[in-house]
């Protein structure tokens, strides 16, 4: 089985890329998903801890919005929260993989922090989803109902276009209609359904 990895910077569409490969019966492990109910079960705990009760809300509940004002300007906060967080994704991928059937040809596994979290080691290849900044920047406005600066702080905290280009393996250019990126999902679901694991590197 051939693992692929799926990245992209916040609006550039990589969930949706995965959603598209997931109609096509490709099994998808996403790993911002589980974060998120990792955040909010098993280290809930030992996050407010870290950074006080000011980051619940008034009914107890972990206040995401807070966590992230403090994170996205912060890189010190956004390393002790990753190290909270990533060993327990990585524990829950490394256990979905371990359920897929052995009949599975290739899999994905979507995450934003793929390369700064050390998670890329775990895959053959990794595919990542590009779109132009502005482009990137107006998806979020409207998905997440943030302002532009609150936006352009999270860009910050992510790799260049430049930097995905040089670490992945395949580029896919998300800028154009839903129709226009299902086409694109379609070539490269039948280029990974050829590919084979790369050689072990001595």
């Amino acid at each position: 089985m051939v693992m692929i990895g799926v990245t992209g910077g916040i609006g550039s569409g990589k969930s949706t890329v995965c959603s598209l490969f997931e109609k096509k019966n490709v099994p998808v492990f996403y790993a911002d998903a589980v974060a998120r109910e990792i955040t909010e079960g098993p280290a809930r705990q030992e996050i407010v801890s870290v950074f006080g009760k000011e980051i619940l809300d008034t009914h107890g509940a972990l206040d995401r919005k807070s966590l992230a004002g403090i994170v996205f300007h912060d890189a010190g906060k956004l390393d002790q929260l990753n190290a909270i967080v990533h060993p327990r994704v990585f524990d829950a991928f490394q256990e979905w993989r371990n359920s897929l059937p052995a009949s599975t040809t290739y899999a994905l596994a979507e995450a934003a922090l793929m390369f700064e979290s050390g998670m890329f080691q775990s895959m053959d290849y990794v595919l990542a989803v590009m779109a132009d900044e502005a482009v990137r920047i107006e998806r979020t406005m409207q998905r997440d109902g943030s302002d532009e600066t609150a936006v352009r702080a999270r860009l910050q905290n992510q790799l260049s276009t430049e930097e995905l280009l040089e670490l992945s393996d395949f580029q896919l250019q998300n800028n154009g209609s839903l129709s226009d990126l299902a086409g694109k999902v379609s070539f490269f679901a039948v280029l990974f359904s050829t590919l084979t694991p790369p050689p072990e590197q001595s």
